[in-house]
């Protein structure tokens, strides 16, 4: 295979990639509601994965969808699958492809399901590239106020409530719930991918009271166990979504490097 995103520069301390800003890219392809998405994956970065794994004609889905950023990958000629539980995130995805068949009438298919991945899949495709949910990261139970002047926490926490009505949302789940829910998930995932086929998992480590919580070396650990050969590990330099902007303004530790984690099937 050729070197992974080639075409991007990458920070010269850590080696991280560094991708440009995709707001302008994002706002000319979705409706504007997507950018109160707290957690999109990145677009260039999307696209430097299915540009690695995939070749025009191959079925590239995501389970746990969002707003439907993977949608790009069909106005490269690949057939797309996006499924999410939660029932306003599918209709922005609806709202979504339809301003980009207006846009691009010649894009590949693409499949839009509504329902909890773990009851749908599995369903067969060349590669999954996913931004999989953190446990107990969309569980805001009350909205906090008062606290900070800038009102930043109580937006978020309005964010998330609005946008998690499904409660069974993995994000939703503590830690130990969570565990075997998503080794449920990629055992499904595995089986939904074809012979030869890949699983691009991106995802960050997470901060549980003051201490960095291994995420990725649980996923990692998952996946191998599964029978899945690791083919690429690296990571990324995060700008700082909108929960590690805030995080970080009020003093408080951050995860800024985040893993593209890339598995194949073998045949």
């Amino acid at each position: 295979m050729t070197e992974f995103a080639k075409d991007y520069p990458r920070d010269d301390e850590t080696g991280w990639l560094l991708f440009p800003s995709d707001t302008s890219w994002r706002r000319s392809l979705f409706p504007e509601e997507v950018m109160r998405h707290p957690a999109k994956m990145q677009m260039h970065l999307e696209k430097a994965i299915i540009d690695y794994v995939s070749k025009p004609g191959d079925v590239i889905m995501d389970p746990t969808a969002g707003t439907g950023s993977v949608m790009i990958a069909a106005l490269e000629g690949r057939l797309v699958i996006c499924l999410d539980i939660e029932e306003r995130y599918h209709q922005l995805e609806q709202e979504g492809l339809e301003r980009m068949q207006r846009l691009h009438p010649d894009m590949a298919p693409v499949t839009l399901l509504f329902g909890d991945c773990r009851f749908l899949l599995p369903i067969p495709c060349n590669h999954i590239i996913t931004s999989p949910p953190y446990a107990g990261a969309l569980s805001a139970r009350k909205i906090r106020k008062g606290k900070y002047a800038d009102d930043a926490f109580e937006k978020l926490d309005r964010q998330m409530n609005e946008y998690t009505q499904n409660p069974r949302n993995l994000g939703k789940l503590n830690n130990f719930l969570y565990n075997q829910a998503m080794e449920r998930a990629y055992k499904l995932y595995y089986e939904s991918i074809q012979p030869g086929g890949t699983l691009t998992l991106v995802l960050k480590d997470r901060i549980k009271q003051g201490e960095r919580f291994p995420l990725v070396a649980w996923a990692d650990r998952v996946c191998l166990k599964l029978g899945l050969k690791p083919i690429l590990h690296d990571k990324w330099k995060t700008p700082g979504i909108q929960f590690t902007q805030i995080n970080k303004m009020h003093g408080l530790e951050v995860v800024e490097d985040e893993s593209i984690m890339i598995y194949r099937k073998e045949g």
